[in-house]
């Protein structure tokens, strides 16, 4: 998860651990917490209050202690000040009711500019997972992958299937040894530590008790990956689209990049997932209250002596004290302006979530209209074979399949569109995989891409319009929402970004083999990825077909730049 601008979220990463002894964790939290700031800083001064660690680096330390006496939990804030942007590391631990513990790390970062940031998980998590022995449910929390043989897939099953609040990957080691494979699982595992508990296959047999086990639909094959999210049902063939499924041939190809996606989408799952409930309710003491009630006390002291060594002294605390208070007014002062940006941004993201479930029900509704109107039409067709006595061509023996589960699925199809042609990247397609709303999408796009296909019969058939005008009539056959096609970008927006809408076509189509589009379908309207499918109409011309140059992320334009 990335912050890229102003508006955007500041939380850009987030690992919370359940660790089920806690009698010393408040001790290795600070311990480890300790040794990271040493790495980075040379000194760790973790005593209440604010320390100056450099130049624009602060670190705030504080506890809560229960009635009687005992530190109930613990907070460790770093705000480093830089040029590109202000990032703060949130360190939290708490106990909770029983022998358990929760420990929290979240990095926020705050743009400066319109300068693109990259935000990675803190190295601090690593050395957690490793000290502290967290647990998700029945499943430790490592950082490497635990082996997994035949005689303990049940185990591995009961993981899947019982309440977690992380992802579970499972890797099965392939059948002969790969170099690629071998490299990229030594990479990718260990930045899903904490986020995620790890499991591989060991050997065949292994692969194959758990297909028995859990089915074919879940399977995991010889070289794949699999990523389980929570709420497994290995009953429900429907189910398993839900969890990411890499294969072996794309974990060891070379220019495939879809491995990445294994650790950013469980760390995008972990920092999305919502707070316990133990750290929710804390309530930290105001440093700030703190350092004023001191000076008070500095200022409450008797000036009445006569002795100049106590004056000089007091003199020397009160000029300490109002030092004090300027570092501590600057320190409120940008804590109040980061509280307002994380405000702001908070306020955006519930915009944006509100006007996402109200498109989310125009389009079921959408969805459900259309199945009734197609349910509908189906028992008026099979009435009417019923009654000239074609019974036999009433029933289907084979199922037509049902919509795509993922940009892969849907491009292993294509050769279903007779009048298409799709020259599109296909690894800018598979990199919207990626996304949360990927299964959304892929689906939108089949709908998409077979109302293109059926505009170029109708073109056939002798309809004379555009696609637009195609969406618009009353012609049979599948279309697209009129709202969501655009046939033409902006002047201002081909100016600038124009190069960015040539894409590939057939020779027959242009002689360089490169043609622009600006003709497009939208897949999402509402955030910075909103997938789009760019496509040149050639239904009268030489090859009589629609060319489908891109589908993939929203290119720029003055809105998204």
């Amino acid at each position: 998860m990335s912050t890229n601008t102003h508006s955007s979220h500041p939380l850009a990463h987030r690992t919370v651990l359940t660790v089920p002894q806690s009698a010393t964790v408040l001790q290795d939290v600070r311990r480890i917490s300790s040794a990271w700031l040493i790495e980075k800083y040379g000194s760790a001064p973790l005593a209440s209050g604010q320390h100056d660690l450099a130049d624009n680096c602060v670190l705030a330390s504080q506890s809560i202690y229960q009635a009687d006496g005992a530190e109930h939990a613990l907070r460790l804030q770093l705000r480093e000040d830089k040029p590109e942007a202000t990032w703060r590391t949130t360190i939290t631990a708490a106990l909770c009711a029983g022998e358990c513990a929760v420990v929290s790390v979240a990095l926020e970062a705050f743009p400066n500019g319109d300068q693109p940031l990259s935000p990675g998980r803190p190295r601090l998590v690593r050395e957690l997972v490793r000290d502290l022995a967290p647990v998700d449910g029945l499943s430790p929390l490592t950082l490497d992958a635990r082996p997994v043989h035949a005689d303990q897939v049940d185990a591995l099953v009961d993981v899947l299937c019982e309440p977690r609040r992380l992802p579970v990957v499972v890797a099965a080691r392939p059948v002969r040894p790969d170099a690629v494979w071998s490299d990229r699982m030594r990479q990718v595992l260990p930045q899903c530590a904490g986020a995620a508990a790890l499991y591989l296959l060991e050997d065949l047999d292994a692969v194959d008790a758990f297909r028995k086990a859990i089915g074919d639909d879940h399977r995991v094959a010889p070289g794949a990956v699999r990523t389980f999210l929570t709420d497994v049902d290995p009953a429900w063939p429907q189910d398993a689209p839900r969890h990411r499924f890499l294969t072996m041939a794309r974990l060891s190809d070379h220019s495939d990049r879809a491995w990445y996606g294994i650790a950013s989408t469980v760390q995008r799952l972990s920092t999305e997932a919502p707070l316990p409930a133990a750290l929710r309710g804390l309530s930290f003491p105001d440093l700030g209250q703190l350092h004023r009630e001191e000076r008070q006390a500095a200022l409450a002291e008797p000036r009445h002596t006569e002795e100049l060594g106590a004056m000089a002294a007091q003199i020397a605390r009160l000029t300490a004290s109002l030092k004090k208070a300027d570092q501590d007014l600057k320190e409120a002062t940008r804590e109040a302006d980061l509280s307002a940006r994380t405000k702001a941004s908070l306020e955006e993201q519930l915009q944006i979530a509100v006007a996402r479930a109200d498109g989310d029900l125009e389009e079921a509704v959408r969805a459900l209209d259309d199945l009734e109107r197609a349910r509908a039409e189906v028992r008026v067709l099979r009435r009417r074979l019923y009654a000239a006595g074609r019974h036999r061509e009433a029933v289907l023996i084979e199922q037509p399949l049902g919509i795509p589960a993922s940009f892969e699925d849907l491009w292993e199809r294509l050769d279903t569109f007779e009048g298409l042609t799709v020259s599109a990247d296909k690894g800018k397609a598979l990199e919207l995989d990626e996304a949360a709303r990927a299964r959304v999408w892929a689906a939108k796009a089949w709908n998409a891409l077979r109302a293109l296909d059926a505009y170029t019969r109708s073109a056939h058939d002798g309809f004379n319009g555009g696609f637009y005008e195609y969406c618009t009539s009353e012609q049979p056959g599948d279309v697209w929402p009129r709202k969501q096609v655009a046939m033409a970008e902006t002047g201002a927006t081909m100016n600038a970004w124009g190069d960015e809408r040539i894409f590939p076509v057939p020779p027959d189509v242009a002689p360089t083999g490169r043609l622009e589009m600006q003709a497009h379908l939208k897949l999402h309207s509402k955030g910075s990825t909103s997938p789009r499918i760019y496509f040149h109409d050639d239904t009268k011309g030489c090859t009589g077909r629609v060319i489908v140059g891109y589908i993939g992320h929203h290119l720029k334009n003055k809105h998204t730049n």
